[in-house]
């Protein structure tokens, strides 16, 4: 299963200097939603994990933790 690393999510909004308001309009989702996806509570779309790594400047696998379920 992939899921995405909420850490390091969190980490890079962080050093962008970005709130969770202009995530979630660059996702085009709602404030509440992002926040949801950033503490793992929901998994991001394929299409946001995109935009996420496209934001950040990082590939799509940084955003990332695989594990061996």
């Amino acid at each position: 299963m992939i899921k995405l690393n909420t850490e390091r999510a969190k980490e890079l909004r962080k050093n962008h200097g970005y709130t969770h308001g202009y995530v979630a309009k660059r996702l085009n989702c709602h404030k509440s939603a992002y926040s949801h996806i950033e503490r793992g509570f929901r998994q991001p779309s394929i299409d946001k994990l995109g935009k996420l790594s496209e934001l950040y400047g990082v590939p799509t696998d940084e955003l990332l933790i695989k594990s061996t379920l």
